[in-house]
């Protein structure tokens, strides 16, 4: 939800109201985060709880199409950002941000903090200073108690609620894209999927060792990578056989790309959540997940856990292909994971905290 909107829950009206500024940092890349924050606005709003009263924010660079248009170097600025910090919170309750690159208001407010990548991988983008200042004092939801770890041991914070992700109805179980659908992405064999990123904590490298390794004895199948057009792709999987990018895809045909699939590979080697894990487990198709970061904690045992080198995926991917698994178990296990994790239960547990901060 990007621009200015405004939503009303239940029989909220005048001075009984809380109000409470949802306040996102402006981007136009599509990522999990973006999922998240429209996913958890949606779900609190259709709780329809009485006396609450949300408005939708974003802050961006002055060549956005933020709400708040700021120049980026007055948001760089830790003077510069306590004044945005400040103008954004006026006549509000409670502020959520729901990055921490969006400037701290005065008064209460809740953070989301999904992982903190800038701080373990260079080429992930660099924090404004003021990012880096411990917060001690602030209310920080995490989607994981390993993002909640990362919270405490970089940022030094006290005060964090674990609120794990919901799935979206487009991967509750849909029905698989058809072989004509298939045919119009490039896809035209059996295949495995990936579905993220191209940053080094995506672990590219060892899904590109691994194919490399695995192809030659899987001759029928293919191996599709979704996402926009990257130069580390195809730098990566270029040389490879029977590699497809489709490119971007509607999030909602992701969903059916995925339960067409013989398994979604989660190779990251850091993730807060890991989103495509719990999509690939909700969407009734086998998971081969890293064993890294949150991945352990989101698939429980529902997924064929690996080690991230190449080798090791590789030996993943061949006992899918090859049929030595026990796919029905592992489908069955991985819906019923799924069924954990809930966006109204999520709502639930934010609307919680705000209450918690709000006292």
């Amino acid at each position: 939800m990007e621009g200015e909107s405004r939503g009303r829950a239940g029989d909220a009206i005048g001075d009984v109201s809380r109000r409470v500024h949802w306040l996102s940092l402006y981007t136009t890349v599509p990522m999990g985060q973006q999922t998240y924050e429209a996913s958890i606005q949606e779900a609190i709003a259709a709780l329809a709880e009485p006396r609450w009263d949300f408005r939708v924010s974003s802050v961006g660079s002055g060549h956005s199409a933020a709400t708040f248009r700021v120049p980026q170097r007055i948001l760089n600025h830790r003077r510069g950002a306590r004044v945005v910090g400040a103008l954004t919170g006026l006549r509000f309750d409670l502020v959520h941000r729901f990055d921490l690159r969006v400037p701290r208001p005065p008064g209460p407010h809740v953070l989301t903090l999904h992982d903190l990548p800038p701080m373990r991988f260079p080429d992930e983008g660099r924090l404004p200073a003021w990012c880096s200042d411990p917060i001690p004092d602030v209310q920080v939801i995490c989607p994981s108690e390993f993002a909640a770890a990362e919270a405490t041991d970089l940022l030094g914070a006290q005060h964090v609620t674990v609120i794990p992700y919901g799935v979206r109805p487009s991967f509750q179980q849909p029905q698989p894209l058809d072989t004509a659908a298939l045919g119009a992405l490039g896809v035209t064999r059996p295949f495995f999927v990936h579905a993220a990123g191209v940053t080094r904590r995506k672990n590219l490298e060892g899904l590109a060792d691994a194919w490399g390794r695995v192809a030659p004895e899987l001759p029928d199948h293919e191996l599709v990578l979704l996402g926009p057009p990257s130069d580390r792709r195809e730098e990566l999987f270029g040389h490879l056989p029977r590699v497809v990018l489709p490119g971007k895809v509607d999030l909602d045909v992701v969903g059916r790309v995925m339960a067409a699939a013989e398994a979604v590979v989660v190779p990251s080697i850091y993730e807060g959540f890991g989103l495509p894990s719990l999509e690939g487990m909700a969407v009734g198709t086998p998971v081969i997940a890293v064993d890294r970061g949150a991945l352990p904690e989101v698939c429980e045992g529902s997924a064929l856990m690996t080690q991230p080198d190449g080798a090791s995926i590789a030996e993943a991917i061949r006992a899918v292909g090859r049929e030595e698994i026990d796919r029905e178990d592992l489908v069955r296990r991985g819906l019923d994971r799924a069924t954990t994790f809930s966006w109204e239960k999520a709502a639930h547990a934010h609307l919680d905290v705000y209450r918690k901060v709000l006292g």
